[in-house]
């Protein structure tokens, strides 16, 4: 037997990856296999395809953060799970974009059997992301008021639905194409070609935003600063304005002072957030929070976006989709 898997063969456009065949492997020890039948595409594997990216792996690697699928072979001292059991992998930015997959017990998750593998790989890494930023960095209390920029992407939108369960007041920046996408989450959107979101901030959140969550970077962040409230937080995590030439110049530079600050020049908490380093730290967070996301897509409470669904094999069609806007919420490879 064989697997499919994706690689990165030099840092560069689409046109470097590549599908590779090769022979399946028994587990190790301490490990599992799982039989992929959706694998997550994320604005990060862009990042690290171009090497731009904090300690980018070196090529030839395979990209993806997550996949969900069905245990069809075991190492010997794996204890925890049985062949059958579906389960979420969860890594650390490289290994998901493949149709079968090796993982530890702690980078799985136990997905109900019964769940759409896609919007459970939705889910895994997004919301996430979300549930971790708003309630274990941000700590939103109901009321309160955010600023969610990309708010029509994959984290975005977790944001928008995560945010209405918790009873905020929400602002989103997006193409105006994308508007119904935001209001839809009973956000108000701001067009962030048209309109200057600052500008829109302080005439309808005169009081300043409770928490800002800001994946872009660059003039963005400094700019988001400008919004918050006298008890604003500012949250950090992406910096996806590299994928633009332009903005290229000093990212690394800049991303290295945002690890290390506390707060912002005016005082507010300043977090730089990253789910693999959380993980990292707290796998109990991790767990939980994965686990609450997972049962609140059980029981109807969340409804993730998957925009596009697309062959394992045509990654680079998927990975072109995100990094020309093209796509609403989550865009899925299938095996």
């Amino acid at each position: 037997m064989f697997n499919s898997r994706v690689i990165v063969t030099a840092y560069g456009g689409p046109e470097v990856l590549t599908l590779v065949q090769e022979p399946l492997r028994i587990p190790d020890r301490d490990e599992v296999r799982v039989k992929v039948q959706s694998s997550g595409v994320a604005l990060a594997d862009i990042m690290r395809r171009e090497g731009k990216f904090p300690n980018p792996p070196t090529p030839p690697f395979t990209p993806g953060y997550d996949a969900v699928g069905v245990i069809d072979e075991l190492g010997e001292d794996v204890q925890q799970f049985r062949i059958g059991d579906k389960v979420a992998v969860f890594y650390n930015g490289t290994g998901g974009y493949a149709a079968y997959v090796y993982a530890k017990p702690d980078e799985l998750v136990a997905v109900p059997p019964q769940m759409d593998s896609s919007l459970a790989v939705a889910t895994v890494l997004n919301y996430v992301t979300a549930y971790q930023m708003l309630h274990r960095i941000a700590k939103v209390t109901e009321g309160e008021s955010i600023l969610i920029h990309g708010a029509s992407g994959g984290t975005g939108t977790a944001l928008l639905e995560l945010g209405r369960l918790a009873k905020l007041k929400m602002y989103g920046t997006a193409s105006l194409a994308k508007h119904h996408i935001v209001s839809g989450y009973g956000a108000i959107p701001i067009d962030y070609r048209n309109e200057d979101f600052v500008d829109v901030l302080r005439l309808h959140a005169s009081e300043g935003i409770d928490a800002v969550f800001d994946p872009i970077g660059g003039e963005n962040y400094e700019r988001s600063l400008r919004t918050l409230s006298r008890n604003g937080r500012f949250i950090s995590y992406g910096y996806t304005s590299v994928l633009q030439e332009r903005n290229s110049g000093n990212w690394e530079k800049e991303w290295s002072r945002l690890a290390k600050a506390q707060t912002t020049e005016q005082g507010h908490p300043m977090h730089l957030y990253s789910i693999t380093l959380l993980k990292k730290e707290q796998l109990d967070w991790f767990r939980e929070d994965a686990s609450a996301v997972l049962s609140l897509l059980e029981e109807g409470l969340i409804h993730p976006l998957v925009s596009h669904r697309i062959p394992l094999q045509e990654a680079a069609k998927a990975q072109e989709l995100l990094e020309r806007s093209l796509a609403v919420g989550k865009v899925v490879l299938i095996s």
